[in-house]
């Protein structure tokens, strides 16, 4: 391996701009990949020949090395693959990448929300991908940011001490030395469980969204803002008490403890964000204000952070014999608002190869190669 990492990027959203942008800007060289059935979204960079970034990110335009719907064109050669999908796209990426990947190569998923490297694992596998390739997950994703005109990114935000860790734990070091000299914000986490349970969109977005409906359905301003307006004491309030039903979760798994409140200022402390409870951080948050609600349902605050999110982290509790009944209405509810059954789209212990398995065996599994 060289010292100076590269990467493949998987994903053309927000996320995946912002990275590929970041990483060139700063001397990396760097892919940027797109499924076929979205190239669109690589268009505008084709068009104005790459992409401008601005932000606390950094500043520029950023000509990525290769952007391409080819796979393997991809993934020949580069140390590391940056999965930055929704996560119903993980088993898709996972299906894609299987016939190509290398046993020395390395893959994050950013994030893995509840169980991604588990599940991506898994289909990677079932599709003849190579049994022994470093998978890895993130909590969440590096910056806070938002596509603009086209071809662009503003960050608004970029997190430090962000937890990662390997799939087996015992890796976690490994990932991170190849990690170092382009995110030295990455931490170790505990395991793949300690990034799963402290992946803080599933406590923030979903009871935001759900109790926030007359502003996505009803009359409303032509733009309203999902913090500002969105956050009121009681939307802070209701999160906070699911925010206690995760804690007991972690503390049932023996995993460190970290408030969503707690994990917001280790984010984001840096720059200046302060505040006691959610409603305080989120009504004075220089990072979180310009971010513009949804004015449909069919939001990932929905459509990802409910199956991928709480519905693993229910699944977890009963095995943990934890009562989750906050996390068990936002489902419910959310469910019926969207139309959807969210508990059987999401992830189980079944889909991500826990089943039958104890609690005890599961934190084997995730810690040691042969677990």
């Amino acid at each position: 391996m060289t010292d100076q990492t590269s990467f493949a990027i998987l994903g053309g959203g927000n996320g995946g701009f912002c990275a590929a942008a970041d990483l060139t800007l700063r001397g990396f060289e760097t892919r940027l990949f797109e499924f076929p059935e979205f190239s669109h979204t690589l268009d505008p960079v084709i068009r104005n020949g790459g992409i401008q970034l601005r932000g606390v990110a950094g500043e520029g335009f950023a000509r990525p090395a290769m952007i391409t719907t080819e796979i393997s064109d991809a993934l020949d050669g580069v140390e590391m693959v940056l999965v930055i999908v929704p996560s119903a796209g993980h088993k898709l990426a996972a299906q894609a990448c299987a016939p190509f990947l290398k046993e020395d190569q390395i893959v994050l998923l950013v994030p893995g929300n509840c169980g991604g490297v588990l599940e991506f694992r898994r289909k990677l596998i079932e599709n003849g991908g190579p049994q022994r390739v470093l998978v890895a997950e993130t909590t969440t994703l590096m910056y806070a940011v938002k596509k603009e005109n086209g071809n662009g990114v503003w960050a608004r935000g970029l997190k430090c001490d962000l937890p990662l860790a390997a799939f087996p734990a015992d890796s976690t070091l490994f990932v991170l030395e190849r990690l170092r000299t382009a995110y030295p914000q990455f931490i170790p986490a505990q395991n793949v469980l300690d990034t799963g349970f402290n992946n803080l969109n599933n406590i923030v977005h979903p009871t935001g969204m759900l109790l926030n409906m007359g502003f996505i359905q009803g009359e409303r301003p032509e733009t309203w803002y999902y913090y500002k307006d969105g956050y009121t004491p009681g939307v802070a309030q209701v999160s906070a008490q699911m925010d206690h039903e995760r804690l007991e979760i972690v503390r049932a798994f023996g995993l460190p403890e970290v408030s969503v409140t707690e994990g917001l200022r280790k984010f984001y402390g840096h720059q200046g964000l302060e505040g006691e409870d959610l409603y305080e951080i989120f009504a004075n948050s220089p990072i979180h204000y310009a971010a513009q609600g949804p004015k449909t349902i069919d939001h990932r605050m929905f459509t990802e952070d409910i199956p991928y999110g709480l519905v693993p982290l229910t699944a977890f509790a009963r095995l943990a014999g934890v009562q989750t009944p906050i996390m068990d209405s936002v489902i419910t509810l959310s469910s019926v608002v969207c139309g959807a059954d969210f508990r059987q789209a999401g992830r189980d212990l079944g889909k991500l190869g826990l089943a039958g398995l104890s609690m005890d065996e599961v934190l084997d599994l995730v810690t040691f190669r042969d677990g």
